[in-house]
């Protein structure tokens, strides 16, 4: 009986082993069907800055596809998620390779601009866009305009270059500065850089001493914010061309005022072939520092000769040079009606009136101040519906395309009437033929300085080579290739409206996307107009 008992009990126990074995066996194939397989993997091409980065918090980093098999945590979704917010340019990220599994997921390779994380992330189902783990950013970000960004320079100004974060005034701009504390530190004050620092993956300083240029003075020709710290970089060149290696970015609290040489002024107005336009401000009474100057085409003219029909050589007759030049900015015309000015400016109020001007008057102007005028600031896009990036003067051929003050009035929302707001969508729809009312802009954006429309075939989309069906206007940028190409931006109203919340308060940057092209077309001459400006962009 009891050998019996042992002997079942074996038989029973041997069974329930052979099920726990086969169980496992089959647990084991079954958990090895779960892992996935790298079907692609190489590198992102392209513009590397339009591989920048930030993490969401929404999957760990693995040491490879978190699908494989062997992928282990390098660092959890909680840290990942707590540099999302991160005020340290140094937790910016640049992704460099992207893998597919056979299941359709998409993992890239990314870096840490400090060097801390490297790994590999889930980005989403396509890689055509970041997604999952990762998200398109920005490093930098255009500063918030300063409202006399525009307006007059006083050269004997004194300048804080402390804890500012909005844009330069027109007096910041104009000003000649010095290193403040010249010396080695890699903190962002003392050493110029090649990029603000730690906004492009490894880019780093333009001299690592300043000591030498302790002496040096620099303009500012650009400026931004880095998109973490809020804090506002500028670009400086030296005013001596023996100091240029020190030109890069640095802090703008890095810099101090160099002490302004005084100028004596100089006025080369010839009241024999000229008249001045002087604008007073209703509001306050005084007449505003801001002057434009008339002067006629023709020959022999003397002063105090009425001016009559003469014109200048753009062909305008004072009247119209007037309303054409338009108000300082920051003001509108002072009308008699209410309305805009008359091309005549009959319903102007001009002291002495222009239709008896002669040569060597000053006419002073009616104004009054107006709301303040919305800028815009160029970005471009690789192809349509890609990350945006900044566009700088020095991208285009010529510098920024500039307009005449007519065509940025009727290019950009009237700062003259009493609603304070707009809708994007109102002003910056792509150009259509034929014309179209809420194509405002890329309306007068076509016929702007510089611009040019390149046949169909003229222009390639350098990220799958195929080239324009249609005519296309828009503007030279820099060369590549060794010269033999350019690159080439067209305006693209549907991601500038992407890229921008429609309702707007007037005064408020827009941000205009233009989609880059390559070109082999030889780069035309320069053109020029007197009358045209760049005030219209935000700087």
């Amino acid at each position: 009986m009891k050998n019996t008992l042992k002997k079942s009990l074996f038989v029973g126990i041997a069974a329930l082993g052979l099920v726990a074995a086969v169980g496992t066996a089959n647990a084991t194939q079954a958990s090895a069907k779960t892992y996935a397989k790298v079907t692609s993997n190489k590198a992102l091409g392209g513009d590397a800055t339009n591989r920048n980065v930030n993490f969401t918090g929404n999957s760990a980093l693995y040491t490879k596809a978190g699908t494989l098999r062997g992928a282990r945590v390098k660092a959890s979704k909680a840290v990942l998620g707590s540099f999302a917010n991160s005020k340290s340019s140094q937790h910016n990220v640049r992704a460099y390779r992207v893998a597919t599994t056979n299941r359709g997921s998409v993992y890239y390779k990314v870096v840490s601009f400090d060097g801390n994380y490297r790994g590999w992330i889930y980005g989403g189902k396509s890689a055509d866009a970041f997604g999952g783990g990762v998200a398109q950013y920005n490093t930098t970000t255009a500063p918030t305009a300063n409202p006399d960004a525009n307006g007059s320079v006083n050269s004997s100004a004194s300048i804080n270059t402390q804890g500012q974060t909005n844009g330069l005034s027109a007096t910041q701009k104009a000003a000649t500065y010095k290193i403040a504390t010249p010396g080695t530190s890699n903190d962002g004050t003392e050493v110029t850089y090649t990029f603000p620092a730690w906004t492009q993956y490894k880019k780093g300083r333009q001299i690592t001493d300043s000591t030498p240029y302790k002496d040096a003075t620099f303009t500012i020709t650009d400026q931004t914010t880095r998109t973490r710290e809020g804090d506002l970089w500028v670009k400086i060149q030296a005013t001596d061309a023996a100091n240029s290696k020190a030109n890069g970015w640095i802090l703008y609290s890095g810099l101090k005022q160099a002490n302004p040489t005084p100028v004596t002024p100089t006025d080369n107005f010839n009241a024999d072939t000229s008249v001045k336009i002087a604008y007073r401000d209703v509001t306050t009474g005084k007449t505003l520092d801001k002057t434009n100057t008339w002067t006629t085409a023709s020959t022999g003219t003397k002063k105090g000769n009425a001016v009559n029909a003469l014109v200048n050589a753009g062909g305008y007759n004072l009247a119209k040079y007037l309303t054409t030049t338009g108000a300082p900015s920051g003001y509108a015309f002072k009308t008699t009606d209410g309305k805009s000015a008359a091309a005549d400016a009959s319903n102007l109020t001009i002291s002495p009136v222009v239709t008896s001007a002669k040569f060597g008057d000053t006419l002073t102007v009616d104004v009054t101040p107006t709301a303040a005028q919305t800028k815009v600031a160029f970005y471009y896009e690789t192809t349509s519906g890609s990350a945006i990036s900044t566009l700088s003067a020095s991208d285009f051929a010529y510098g920024y395309p500039a307009m005449t003050p007519d065509q940025q009035s009727k290019a950009l929302p009237d700062t003259s009437t009493a609603t304070t707001t707009f809708n994007v969508s109102n002003y910056f729809d792509d150009y259509l033929l034929g014309g179209n009312q809420n194509a405002k802009f890329i309306n007068q954006f076509k016929d702007a300085t510089n611009a040019y429309t390149a046949a169909p075939g003229q222009l390639t989309d350098p990220t799958n080579n195929q080239t324009n069906g249609l005519y296309k206007t828009g503007f030279f940028g820099q060369a590549l290739a060794n010269g033999t190409q350019r690159y080439f931006y067209v305006f693209d109203g549907t991601a500038t409206k992407k890229n921008n919340a429609d309702q707007q308060t007037k005064g408020a940057t827009v941000k205009v996307v233009m989609q880059r092209f390559t070109t082999g077309l030889q780069l035309p001459g320069q053109q020029t107009d007197a009358n045209a400006n760049t005030d219209y962009i935000a700087k």
